[in-house]
């Protein structure tokens, strides 16, 4: 709980004492060197330094600190809150934050440095700095990446409020009503319930003076009888509960002045009228003793009709949990009776917070569904922010409607525009990630890849080994992109393709053209300058598009080295002729034997562009095997006499039949996207066999394709491989 703070202890001449200020931080001696590193790197860079709110940055840090001790946060959140200002307002930089008190301080400091676009929140909604915008957004991703963060400012804003009691009344009025738009709302949402109050109060106080102190007198004027009837109720109750043997810790406590200010308006009553003036508040230890406790307030007193909330049950959208009842107590006065266990209470004060600290001395980390719950709270806060009747509805929707904030499966937040797909968000991720996407899960349930993304998804990417993007994702109609920049990506993985092949292309014309010429060795780079050509690869792609001839590439190699060329090639010996080969009606070149029957091998299925060998059959002529077939391999010595060698002849109008697997995370209309590639290929398709787990929503097929070539296999399985949810795409041999 945040109590009324207390001053800084000081030394005799008016310096801070440190250490007693540590000492009474009540922390573990493991942490004190933290601490002492942090007060220290904050006195040399912020002692004379001052905020905004003229307030020295090292008085404002361990003022702050102290709030975070007191919710019992950790030594680094505490560390932070000491630095926090200095940081902000000097010009101590995060790398000697790194270097003093570590990464994890570090990167805390900067998450809630990200928390002062909030200062700004109210100019920016009413202007259109797209600029100002994208750090609201920061603040947003930074606030769900660590809630310690948003603890901090709130923190840092609440020892603002009390230290500007004697500044001018501008000063105090300004930061009031940014207090009351911004903070004690986003205190509200996140239930850091002490922290809310004190800031409204103060909020109040410095709006409108006259008011605050007009209730302030009435309830102090009462204060003495107020307090014995306080003390009466208790004592009753407390006998009541001990007579049920109920453990229970009873106490009166202050109703805050703005609450009773809105009661006021609401109820439309007089301060006198005000029942719940006096509140009593019951901890027990569990819910069902919160249930006998209330069963025991309504036999000594009498309830008042529609003044019961059970927030157990229901909890409040913050997560705040309490019974509330209102009776009548001693001298016919009005009591608010607030029910709840330790726990209710402890979460009661510090809000969302209570699930990401200390934990029976452990640190807990927070579970994706903390961080949902977390990011919901905050855009509830965003929108309560921006119902202003002032606000161009045209920058509410910037703000709130055109972004989805999603989470990685480690819990990292993700900030894309609305409309977003899961390639846009593996784009986002890597670049490499958005090549090889082949599906996606969101909220761990296989999507098409046009899934739109949701505030609050957990999205996990499906890749495979190789492969790339799909010309299919360019399309605006089919909706497979929204973002400019994952677009950008895979145009430019298609000119890079594209430059690869002719750089590939260009590279075997000049070496058939450098064989000829019998050169070994050129210096490319070289001829490329004389070009005009920034590397020897756009020279390359140059001669492979065509946009280069040969001729005039040749033209500009050193006369020497062709002169040396024609020596070179006088000097050869002639080539001997091949022995000649026979060609079979069936494509294939034997050598030695003559017109000979062949078949292909069914173990293996070769077709032209593997490497072959024959195998001389009794009585069915010569069988084609590829040459890594598991029947040659496993031949024994006897016969290895019948190998003979053969080759592929240039009958290119015969087919072969070529057995192909697909392996690919099941969606609609998946076997007719892989079917239309084909067609689309002109490729004859002979058989399909289909297999589908729908447990693992993965489906197999196994297609038999007729091809001229291997050349012309790879391109289809080129193509086959971009579409979306294939990760694996083979050729099978059936040996």
């Amino acid at each position: 709980m945040v109590h009324i703070h207390t001053p800084l202890p000081q030394h005799s001449d008016g310096s801070i004492d440190i250490d007693q200020w540590i000492d009474r931080l009540n922390i573990d001696p493991q942490s004190r060197p933290l601490i002492q590193d942090a007060c220290r790197l904050a006195q040399i860079a912020g002692e004379d330094k001052l905020t905004p709110f003229n307030i020295n940055c090292l008085d404002q840090g361990l003022q702050t600190a102290d709030i975070l001790a007191q919710l019992q946060f950790d030594p680094e959140s505490i560390a932070t809150a000491i630095i926090y200002n200095a940081f902000t307002y000097t010009d101590l930089e995060l790398d000697e934050i790194t270097e003093q008190l570590g990464p994890n301080v570090a990167k805390l400091t900067q998450n809630a440095a990200q928390m002062n676009a909030i200062d700004k929140s109210r100019h920016i909604l009413a202007t259109e700095h797209l600029e100002q915008i994208d750090n609201i957004r920061k603040m947003l991703l930074a606030m769900v990446q660590d809630v310690r963060a948003i603890v901090i400012k709130l923190a840092d804003r609440l020892v603002t409020m009390r230290m500007i009691r004697h500044e001018p009344t501008r000063i105090k009025k300004q930061a009031a009503q940014e207090t009351f738009n911004i903070f004690a709302p986003l205190a509200n949402r996140l239930g850091l319930h002490q922290i809310k109050w004190e800031l409204e109060d103060l909020s109040y106080f410095y709006l409108t003076p006259k008011e605050y102190l007009e209730i302030a007198k009435n309830i102090k004027e009462r204060r003495t009888n107020r307090n014995a009837r306080v003390d009466e109720f208790v004592n009753i109750l407390q006998t009541a509960l001990k007579e049920a043997h109920i453990s229970a810790k009873i106490y009166g406590r202050a109703k805050h002045i703005y609450s009773i200010k809105r009661k006021m308006q609401r109820k439309k009553l007089p301060i006198t009228e005000i029942y719940d003036i006096h509140a009593v508040r019951v901890l027990v230890s569990t819910v069902d003793e919160c249930y006998k406790v209330l069963s025991i307030v309504d036999s000594l007193f009498t309830s008042i009709p529609q003044e019961f909330d059970d927030y157990v049950t229901k909890p409040k959208p913050n997560g705040y949990r309490s019974i509330h009842t209102a009776v009548v107590g001693p001298d016919d006065k009005n009591f608010e009776v607030q029910i709840r266990t330790e726990q209710m209470d402890k979460e009661a004060e510090m809000g969302l917070a209570a699930h990401w600290i200390y934990k029976e001395g452990t640190k807990q980390k927070p579970t994706y569904e903390d961080k949902i719950t977390w990011l919901r709270y905050l855009l509830d806060w965003q929108k309560e922010l921006t119902h202003d009747k002032n606000l161009p509805k045209e920058m509410e929707k910037k703000i709130l409607e055109d972004r989805v904030y999603v989470f990685t499966p480690a819990g990292d937040i993700i900030d894309l525009p609305i409309g977003s797909t899961p390639l846009d968000f593996a784009y986002h991720i890597h670049t490499d990630v958005g090549h090889r996407c082949r599906g996606a899960k969101i909220n761990k349930k296989i999507v098409p890849l046009t899934q739109l993304l949701k505030t609050g998804d957990q999205i996990e990417i499906l890749t495979t080994k190789k492969g790339g993007p799909s010309r299919d994702w360019l399309s605006v109609q089919r909706g497979y992109l929204k973002t400019s920049t994952a677009r950008a990506k895979v145009l430019q993985w298609f000119k890079q393709q594209h430059y690869d092949t002719h750089v590939t292309e260009g590279k075997a014309i000049l070496e058939r053209e450098l064989q000829r010429l019998n050169i070994d060795n050129l210096n490319l780079n070289e001829i490329a300058h004389k070009l005009n050509y920034k590397s020897s690869d756009q020279m390359l792609a140059g001669l492979g598009n065509g946009q280069l001839r040969l001729s005039r590439l040749t033209n500009v190699i050193p006369s020497d080295l062709v002169d040396h060329i024609s020596q070179k090639s006088s000097e050869l010996p002639a080539i001997k002729p091949r022995a000649s080969a026979q060609k079979s009606k069936k494509n294939i070149m034997i050598y030695g034997i003559g017109d000979l029957l062949s078949q292909i091998a069914q173990c293996c299925r070769p077709v032209p562009g593997d490497p072959i060998i024959g195998y001389i059959t009794t009585g069915h002529g010569v069988t084609i095997h590829h040459r890594d077939c598991k029947n040659i391999a496993a031949t024994d010595n006897e016969h290895t006499n019948r190998f003979i060698e053969v080759h592929w002849g240039d009958k290119t109008a015969i087919t072969y039949p070529v057995d192909i697997e697909i392996l690919a995370y099941d969606r609609p209309n998946l076997l007719r996207d892989i079917t239309t590639s084909i067609a689309n290929q002109e490729v004859n398709m002979s058989q399909l066999q289909t297999f589908v787990n729908n447990k693992k929503h993965e489906a197999r097929f196994v297609i038999t394709i007729d091809i001229v070539h291997l050349d012309r296999l790879t391109t289809i399985l080129d193509h086959i491989q971009q579409i979306p949810n294939i990760h694996t795409i083979r050729r099978l041999h059936h040996d």
